[in-house]
């Protein structure tokens, strides 16, 4: 067996690197679990069992590859859908502004559910924020919901609760360049839905497969501390005491030699 030893200095001291013969190794204590197995199967599954000898190293290998290769695919497939989806949308759904504007993923969800948002000032040509009466719209919703909420049904503009209710109007309601229709094209927003479901399911599918990748490193290392600690021979990394140093601790390779 070849050793090789570096002891820890006290302050002060430096103590050079040494090769250690196997008289001067310090016998292993009972119980003592090799870590150095399990320590490179966290980080490449399988890479322990290559150290023990193991041929099961090729499952937790195969499993790794596959796993990054499908998270991969998925996330990439995600990505394709969202682009179609926002496309979609802006080709087909939403009131053309003067540049395109594309919104967060909540947005985008209420473009399934609501079929227009209505609009963000019913009267541009007044003074001020005219809100969407019409309460089948999404901004007409949160201009109802407003007006419960500050109890300024019925309020003038002037009265505080109304100006409460218009700042709670104006801070949730989509503003003219986020302003959507589907009313339009029967059918549309079903296809919109469907593309942006296909999306959503491509990206959950990425972020199950990556919980697989991560177990998968966990169940590899737990395999091969398990057989570390069954006794099997592999080089190993150890902290022990150093007996030709008083009570000093060191690090310690230690490198089976063949038979």
């Amino acid at each position: 067996m070849l050793c090789a030893a570096w002891p820890a200095a006290a302050p002060g001291q430096r103590v050079p690197a040494r090769v250690a013969s196997a008289a001067m190794t310090p016998p292993q204590a009972e119980g003592e679990v090799d870590l150095t197995p399990p320590f490179v199967s966290l980080v490449l599954p399988g890479a322990g069992q290559h150290l023990l000898g193991q041929n099961r190293k090729w499952a937790y290998l195969a499993l790794e590859v596959a796993g990054w290769a499908f998270f991969v695919e998925r996330r990439l497939a995600g990505s394709d859908y969202r682009d179609r989806y926002r496309d979609f949308a802006w080709e087909t759904g939403r009131i053309h502004g003067a540049f395109r504007i594309d919104g967060d993923f909540e947005y985008y969800e209420r473009l399934v559910h609501w079929m227009r948002s209505g609009a963000f000032d019913g009267d541009d040509g007044a003074p001020g924020i005219q809100p969407e009466l019409d309460a089948t719209t999404f901004n007409g919703s949160v201009w109802s919901l407003a007006t419960r909420i500050y109890g300024a049904t019925g309020l003038p503009e002037s009265d505080p609760a109304y100006q409460n209710a218009l700042a709670y109007y104006s801070g949730r309601a989509y503003a003219t360049e986020f302003l959507w229709d589907w009313s339009g094209e029967p059918g549309a927003q079903s296809e919109y839905a469907e593309l942006l479901d296909t999306s959503d399911s491509r990206f959950r599918q990425a972020t199950t497969v990556l919980g697989v990748i991560i177990a998968n490193h966990v169940l590899s290392a737990t395999d091969a501390y398990l057989s570390a600690r069954g006794g099997a021979t592999a080089p190993r990394l150890r902290i022990v005491p150093e007996a030709t140093i008083g009570s000093r601790w060191g690090v310690l390779l230690t490198v089976p030699l063949p038979r």
